[in-house]
């Protein structure tokens, strides 16, 4: 396990921690602080099943397939709720009619923060129903 990384953010302090959860929110990284390491990224993935890190440790992606185009069009709104509610909004991509691939990554830092990990969890917790 890794210590706690401090980050600054416009309002407050965070700390980086493997105690997160569908329940964690995510906070405003306004381009302010920076990107966890690969040791926390590889801790952090330990926790989101099915999701897998970029050679380069900057995204995170998941692939999925849905019975049809409507249930992966219904699939992506519960995702763009959710990322709405929490500021943090993945790439969503939809080939073949039903096979949808999600990337996270912290755009305004070029990687990976906690908040993916987050989002990740909250997507998770969608299930796969629409």
């Amino acid at each position: 396990m890794f210590g706690l990384a401090r980050q600054l953010t416009s309002s407050s302090l965070r700390y980086f921690s493997t105690e997160i959860s569908s329940k964690s929110r995510c906070l405003p990284c306004e381009g302010i602080g920076k990107t966890l390491e690969k040791e926390q990224v590889q801790e952090l993935l330990k926790k989101v099943q099915g999701w897998n890190v970029s050679s380069d440790n900057k995204q995170i992606s998941k692939n999925l397939q849905l019975p049809d185009f409507m249930s992966a069009i219904r699939y992506f709104q519960k995702i763009a709720d959710v990322a709405e509610a929490e500021g943090h909004h993945p790439d969503l991509h939809l080939t073949g009619y039903n096979k949808v691939r999600i990337d996270l990554s912290t755009h305004a830092l070029n990687g990976l923060t906690e908040n993916d990990f987050i989002m990740a969890m909250k997507i998770d917790s969608l299930g796969q129903g629409a």
